[in-house]
């Protein structure tokens, strides 16, 4: 557990930096409400520097949540924006091999990428464990009809890639059905993940994932009200893209849409992964954001909750689980400054 500092919100409310470098009282309160930081220095936020901590304790073996708090020099709606359209790929470091943006009506020629993979050890990984298909296969996470429907073809790579024309076929195939079967039936119509034993359905896992973060899904609720999430109507501006990443050694794929909400004091997001070939079954990340001003510069403050379930959480305990969301937070915090860099660099 992290340790708290207890601060009541009349105090938070009250926060106002030395030297009025920095001013922010509602932010803070408002921070301080639903968040385990009830304490922020802004200005040493505004130098780059991230805040990382464990979220509220989850229930369930597989379920982890995670906070960060950062500072953007950005005005809010720039901040907002910027956010929306970063691309991770771009960060070798970051390993996330491919990013794809697709439309509110997916097309399988927004996959088409997927043939341009990198010939890298993670990705021939990913290629020879779906050529044992329609095996079972622990280190891909499909349906029972996703594994048969495989079809291996002729040897030989597509251009510029290290995938097989019949594999980069499979994915693009799956990850286009998927897409389309979230947009026009949400969570509860995927199919499930059945690979590993166990069927396990993403309309339960983001429900149990909200669930147990209950003052996080309070802070959003009017954003996820408007959003298929919790069975909404969806009329929130939304962001669909697929992406191909490292898991360990191995290439996997995800599929994820971003929502977001924006008003003159405040704006709200949240990413939904909805699939993913490896890794974790379900990934929500929540951000709140608040314009501040630190010196006489227009900045945003930013609040970020990760809330993941993943099946190799499942069997950690003590040292062990401590050790794997240290590790989370430390990739966490590498992604939030790889976007504060490229922030600084943006007009």
């Amino acid at each position: 557990m992290v340790r708290r500092l207890h601060l009541s919100l009349s105090i938070v409310s009250l926060l106002v930096l030395m030297g009025g470098e920095a001013v922010a009282a509602e932010p803070l309160a408002e921070l301080a409400s639903f968040s385990v930081f009830k304490t922020v220095n802004l200005e040493k936020l505004a130098s780059g520097s991230v805040m990382s901590s464990r979220g509220a304790p989850m229930i369930a073996p597989r379920d982890l949540a995670l906070e960060s708090c950062y500072v953007v020099r950005k005005p809010l709606q720039k901040a907002g924006e910027f956010h929306i359209r970063w691309n991770a790929s771009r960060h070798p470091e970051l390993k996330v091999y491919l990013h794809g943006e697709m439309s509110g009506s997916p097309a399988l020629a927004q996959f088409q990428a997927i043939g341009t993979a990198p010939a890298n050890a993670a990705v021939k990984a990913l290629a020879a464990a779906t050529e044992k298909l329609p095996a079972v296969s622990a280190e891909l996470q499909l349906s029972n009809v996703d594994a048969r429907a495989f079809k291996a073809g002729a040897a030989g790579r597509a251009p510029g890639g290290s995938l097989t024309p019949s594999v980069a076929a499979f994915w693009s195939n799956l990850l286009f059905r998927r897409a389309e079967t979230y947009v026009s039936g949400g969570f509860a119509a995927l199919p499930p993940y059945e690979t590993k034993g166990e069927s396990v359905r993403m309309s339960e896992e983001m429900a149990r994932l909200l669930k147990e973060a209950g003052k996080v899904r309070a802070q959003f609720s009017s954003l996820l009200e408007a959003t298929p999430i919790t069975g909404g109507k969806g009329s929130a501006p939304s962001a669909f893209y697929w992406e191909m990443f490292d898991v360990e050694g191995l290439a996997a794929f995800n599929l994820g849409v971003l929502y977001s909400r924006s008003g003159a004091a405040t704006w709200q997001s949240v990413d939904a992964q909805y699939y993913a070939s490896g890794g974790y079954y379900a990934f929500l990340t929540f951000y709140q954001m608040w314009p501040v001003t630190i010196g006489s510069q227009e900045c945003t403050l930013v609040w970020r909750g990760d809330l993941i379930s993943s099946p190799g959480l499942a069997s950690l305990h003590g040292v062990e689980r401590m050790g794997s969301s240290t590790a989370m937070m430390r990739e966490t915090q590498r992604n939030i400054k790889c976007l504060l860099d490229d922030a600084a660099k943006s007009p």
